[in-house]
């Protein structure tokens, strides 16, 4: 019970972690949203400026006004076209760490008494090592009692290569408050996590990541 209370604690702290992630993920969002509506109104000014001087040929100091308010518009939309470029830099996925060494630790150090299959070399994932133990302690904290087993391989999905953990247990699980910080991490790095009743009773749960060479 200690060391279970301990692990619980161990990834409380990297949840909050992964929360300050998300929130910063979600500012930037905001930002790209409203440059975007900001130079949508820019383009409507510069749109209107060309209808003023279209209607306005031959009236006295129109044209030194239109040209002020698009210029306003140009040197307005080149400041926010460039404030979009800073906040969407380019994605650089890098590797992480190797899987197998890392999730055979994270099973040592919970302690549980899982079948482990492991069909894969050396390979990786976008995962750092601390995510990955994180990742593999949530699938099995998640766990009820009962026989439980995790089956790490690699599949070949629209012509690229994925890591799948599928964790199979016996007995269904519960309100799945493990699994938050699993979900979090697989976001992160674009995976997918599918959840379906097993043949026979149980559950399966098949965390799917993107190999990187």
């Amino acid at each position: 019970m200690t060391t279970r209370l301990e692990l619980v604690q161990h990834q409380r702290r990297f949840e909050w972690e992964l929360a300050r992630d998300q929130q910063a993920v979600a500012a930037e969002r905001l930002v790209k949203s409203r440059t975007h509506d900001l130079l949508n109104l820019i383009q409507i000014v510069d749109l209107a400026s060309q209808e003023l001087e279209r209607r306005g040929a031959g009236i006295a100091d129109v044209h030194e006004l239109i040209a002020d308010v698009r210029g306003a518009a140009d040197t307005a939309k080149a400041a926010l076209t460039g404030l979009l470029q800073l906040a969407r830099p380019a994605e650089v996925v890098a590797r992480g760490a190797s899987v197998v060494p890392v999730i055979q630790a994270a099973i040592e150090r919970v302690g549980s008494e899982v079948t482990v299959e492991c069909a894969v070399g050396d390979v990786a994932t976008a995962c750092t090592a601390e995510e990955l133990e994180h990742l593999v302690i949530g699938l099995l904290l998640d766990l009820d009692a009962g026989p439980a087993s995790l089956l790490v391989r690699t599949r070949t999905i629209e012509g690229k290569p994925w890591l799948e953990l599928v964790r199979g247990s016996a007995s269904q699980v519960g309100e799945r408050f493990e699994l938050r910080i699993v979900a979090a991490i697989v976001a992160r790095h674009g995976g997918e996590l599918a959840d379906s009743e097993r043949r026979g009773g149980g559950s399966e749960l098949i965390v799917a990541l993107r190999i990187v060479e």
